[in-house]
């Protein structure tokens, strides 16, 4: 049996070690606290790297991957990681985000309270022999505005937390849905600033990336409540720190509490010297079942990836297929087969794609939305993408990196969900803008038997299986076109397996034809049909 190998950069529950050992398929290596230098030199050994906060893998480690397949984070932050490099070398990326979502939750309503409460502060009072009531004056949550930024899984549990101690609450998320918002029972803002003026108690659930960097400074310091409570358990680069101890410091705020630094550990960090700043050492995660949920999550899906089952939490794959239902599955091959079609079809340089998914079949979201990612798309979309870039980039393009090749090469991604389309209730369309101001649109649909079908390109009314080797060819419609390049195939040993033919408007208008073949035809004898009279334009596609 092939063995895989393993690299473990940093310490990990005992449980997570207990899945490698009972794996047959793999061998371990733990090298906790490995510099950087150290291991970049035999990083490209390992089949999956198992890190957490105290592995930064950046764009120089993974200069030379070898044959590293999978880096999986025990825990569910990802900014040490540079995704988008490990996605580009076709590397995936996978966290634990479900694992210490509770360690997590309960640290953030532990600081609210130490916050509000004064609690660390009147602790360390009693203990040094002091009985100063009046100082810790508090406020208390009842009727209370809770304002928080962010609630997917950590910040939809604090809300309902914060619920039950009867606060109001104000949310922005700008990736949520009205739905998710009024499941939660909370007020969904339009924008941060709305949130930040009404709140009593600000507490921050975002991941930290270049867009979220810094959006807590002095103006929206400024803009918040006098004796509003800040609350940090999310990322230290969302804030401004020197601003936040201005705010305290001036009495605009009542106080703060944050687990996070911009830098770690603080030293000479000016907020460390105000007595109702609370602070803790990153340990939003750290509880036993916390550590131990994390380290499970990470060593199982790494063992299934490798072995070829079928895992969760890859962050740079916004969907698995497999975990499709088998009717969307084949809507996702027929995305590609749209997207190969497309880029072989068009003239021009691509600038723009759009992705309509129209019907009730694509009401779900099958992936989650996070900030700054190219992964903002739905499967069937990043299967359009793959094939469309794949026909000219072949094997150099997977669904992991295709959303960032389009990236590179300035091409603007759209993606849209329709109650229904013309005349069409279930219908994927694919619609191409080139830089010479031409778009082409593809509609393609699943057929009985569950058989992928192109019905229309543009204006032209079509039947094509979205698959296999056709010849296009577009002309002047007038009588006998058709036959002489069938007479032209023949004459070439060229079968034809089906022949599809439209027009737009009466006769001698301009047609298009599809002549499914049963194989590869070379460029002679495309060039032969372009020659023919009548003929505007032919190729040979592969579907």
């Amino acid at each position: 049996m092939k063995k895989f190998d393993i690299l473990i950069t940093d310490h990990i529950a005992e449980e997570g070690i207990e899945i490698l050992e009972k794996a047959e398929s793999v061998n371990y290596e733990i090298r906790a606290g490995i510099s950087n230098a150290d291991l970049k030199h035999i990083l490209g050994n390992y089949d999956a790297v198992i890190t957490r906060s105290g592995t930064t893998v950046d764009a120089d480690l993974l200069e030379n991957t070898g044959k590293l397949k999978i880096i999986g984070r025990a825990g569910v932050g990802l900014d040490n990681v540079d995704i988008e490099t490990a996605s580009k070398k076709g590397l995936i990326v996978m966290n634990a985000p479900t694992g210490n979502t509770y360690a997590a939750v309960e640290l953030t309503m532990g600081m609210i309270l130490a916050a509000c409460r004064k609690i660390p502060a009147a602790n360390s009072s009693v203990k040094a022999g002091e009985w100063n009531r009046k100082k810790f004056m508090g406020i208390q949550l009842l009727d209370k505005t809770l304002g928080i930024v962010g609630i997917g899984r950590i910040g939809g549990n604090v809300v309902t937390r914060c619920k039950a101690f009867g606060m109001k609450v104000l949310a922005y998320d700008p990736y949520v849905k009205q739905s998710c918002a009024e499941n939660l029972g909370v007020t969904l803002c339009n924008s941060l600033d709305e949130v930040l003026s009404q709140a009593d108690v600000i507490t921050l659930h975002t991941p930290l990336t270049e867009e979220t960097k810094g959006m807590i400074a002095k103006p929206q310091f400024d803009m918040m409540k006098d004796g509003a409570v800040f609350v940090n358990c999310a990322r230290g680069g969302l804030v401004d720190e020197d601003a936040l101890y201005e705010a305290v410091k001036s009495g605009k705020l009542f106080s703060a509490a944050t687990d996070v630094f911009s830098y770690e550990p603080p030293k000479g960090m000016k907020l460390l010297e105000l007595d109702n700043i609370f602070v803790t050492p990153h340990i939003g995660a750290n509880t036993h079942e916390g550590q131990k949920g994390v380290a499970v999550i990470i060593c199982e899906q790494i063992v299934n990836a490798l072995e070829g089952r079928s895992y969760a939490n890859a962050v740079n794959i916004p969907y698995m297929k497999s975990l499709l239902p088998e009717e969307l599955q084949r809507y996702f091959e027929l995305a590609r087969s749209m997207g190969r079609l497309a880029s072989q079809f068009i003239t021009g340089r691509p600038e723009e794609i759009r992705f309509t998914m129209v019907g009730k079949r694509f009401e779900e979201d099958f992936g989650e939305r996070t900030f700054d990612s190219p992964f903002n798309y739905q499967p069937f979309t990043i299967a359009a993408l793959k094939g469309f870039l794949e026909v000219v980039l072949e094997d150099s393009v997977s669904f992991i990196n295709s959303p960032y090749l389009a990236k590179d090469r300035n091409i603007n991604i759209m993606e849209a969900k329709n109650d229904h389309y013309d005349k069409y209730n279930d219908l994927l369309v694919l619609t191409v803008k080139t830089n010479d101001g031409k778009e082409t649109t593809i509609g393609g649909t699943l057929f009985a038997e569950n058989i992928g079908k192109i019905l229309f390109i543009d204006n032209y009314t079509l039947d094509l299986e979205a698959s296999g080797n056709y010849i296009y060819f577009r002309n002047n419609d007038r009588p006998g076109i058709v036959g002489k390049v069938a007479t032209l195939l023949g004459e070439n040993n060229i079968n034809i397996a089906n022949f599809g033919l439209a027009r737009v408007g009466s006769k001698g208008s301009e047609a298009i034809s599809f002549v499914l073949v049963d194989d590869k035809v070379s460029s002679e004898v495309v060039k032969k049909i372009s020659n023919l009279e009548d003929i505007i334009e032919a190729k040979y596609i592969r579907i």
